[in-house]
């Protein structure tokens, strides 16, 4: 008896509860989809996105920027100067970025290789680091050890406005950076910096390998998904007229040539959009077309070919639990 009641307790259990939710009887909206709706809606798709599409181009060709490659002007190793003027008014804040081409941060052994724990304040901490020669150098751990830290984009641009110098907010370095990075990610050496006495500071290639908490270090590190990238040097607080003529002064210390590369200087203005992104609006422009193409053809086809909808003569049950088309 008591085996009887247990095994109806357990049934009751298992019952799904008779509720809309759990029967699956909740209202639903069954929309019925027919040509005709269809093409509605790609008109409606195509004037949004052609609509913005325009927007982004509008403000794409808004956008005023300035640039020059300088590594085939500049020998490695020296100081050189590059000359730019500047054709239309720009509002500040503008924004220097450098620009590298054909530099591959994307890839997996690359963007893998560094220790987290060493770039949060355990100096000495290597262990995740898998190429030799980035961990240690005569017998101490080089601090910040991995690929990304040893390639450091170490080149120093200063920038003169018709001969004055920019300097402080007019050239502003301290929010390059994420917020996450500056506050959470990189932390300096724990013990302070009298303890990095301990441990390789150098690249493998001789170059000074910069502290986590230099924010030129935090930008190189957030590494790029293409081979063309740019990234945030500075952030200029003044307005360059019409006329004006930018002289940037290069310590050119990073070398292109091993890999075929390239490097340019890059200066922008920022919209709501950011900076200008020619290539999004055209795609809007793109898909709104075709879509805009097919809604036509489609109404256009309905109206000289239109039939009822779900009309049955065009149907003929087989008996096999199926219905075909009569005509075919």
């Amino acid at each position: 008896m008591d085996d009887e009641k247990e095994e109806m307790t357990a049934q009751i259990k298992r019952r799904v509860r008779n509720n809309s939710l759990y029967q699956q009887q909740l209202a639903a909206w069954r929309p019925l989809v027919t040509p005709t709706c269809i093409s509605w809606i790609f008109v409606v798709v195509a004037i949004l996105f052609l609509t913005l599409g325009a927007v982004i181009l509008d403000q794409s060709a808004k956008t005023l920027e300035l640039s020059k490659r300088y590594d085939d002007q500049c020998g490695n190793g020296g100081v050189c100067n590059i000359t730019l003027k500047v054709e239309e008014d720009m509002k500040g804040p503008i924004f220097f970025y450098y620009k590298l081409v054909n530099f591959y941060q994307n890839h997996r052994s690359y963007v893998m290789d560094y220790d987290i724990q060493q770039l949060q304040g355990d100096y000495d901490d290597t262990s995740s680091c898998s190429v030799e020669e980035t961990k240690t150098k005569n017998g101490k751990a080089t601090y910040p050890c991995g690929l990304i830290a040893n390639s450091f984009f170490n080149d120093v641009f200063t920038l003169y406005q018709n001969g004055r110098l920019l300097e402080g907010n007019e050239w502003d370095g301290s929010d390059i950076s994420w917020d996450s990075d500056r506050n959470t990610k990189f932390k300096g050496p724990n013990g302070g910096v009298a303890e990095l006495e301990e441990v390789n500071r150098n690249g493998t290639k001789g170059n000074r390998l910069p502290l986590p908490t230099n924010q030129d270090f935090q930008v190189w590190f957030r590494v790029a998904g293409l081979p063309r990238f740019n990234k945030l040097y500075r952030r200029i607080g003044t307005d360059f007229n019409k006329g004006d003529e930018l002289t940037i002064t290069i310590e050119n210390n990073f070398d292109v040539k091993d890999f075929n590369g390239e490097k340019h200087i890059f200066l922008s203005q920022v919209s709501w959009l950011g900076g200008s992104n020619f290539f999004l609006g055209s795609c809007y422009i793109i898909v709104g077309s075709l879509c805009a193409i097919y809604a036509i053809l489609m109404l256009s086809w309905r109206a000289n070919h239109a039939r009822p909808l779900g009309k049955m003569e065009y149907y003929e049950w087989t008996g096999l639990g199926r219905v075909v088309n009569a005509n075919g």
